[in-house]
């Protein structure tokens, strides 16, 4: 089982994206259990607080196969979300990030 929860808030231009991008990738696997929580409530607040969150969106990622937990802050790419996914669900990356051009024609990631 993978648990994602998306911090988010109303004012947040980013955070839809990173909602739909969580929603798009969790809908496509079994056993992948997705809340959004909004921090301008006191709840929501509170458990930003516990993981010490201080911008959105922030994606946090528990498995039962981790140790600790995993987190992005700001809207992943997919393919590194995806395989964030597929790892904690204990199944093979799809395949590893490319390097975008700059890092091809310099040698960096």
């Amino acid at each position: 089982m993978l648990k994602i929860e998306v911090f988010t808030s109303p004012t947040c231009p980013n955070c839809p994206s990173a909602v739909s991008l969580v929603k798009e990738i969790g809908e496509e696997y079994k056993g992948v259990s997705i809340k959004q929580i909004d921090t301008s409530t006191r709840k929501g607040s509170k458990k930003a607080q516990k993981y010490g969150i201080m911008s959105v969106p922030t994606i946090i990622l528990t498995s039962d196969k981790w140790d600790e937990i995993r987190a992005f802050r700001g809207t992943p790419k997919k393919i590194a979300l995806e395989n964030m996914v597929r790892e904690g669900l204990g199944m093979e990356p799809l395949k590893k990030e490319s390097k975008g051009f700059l890092g091809r024609l310099f040698g960096r990631n």
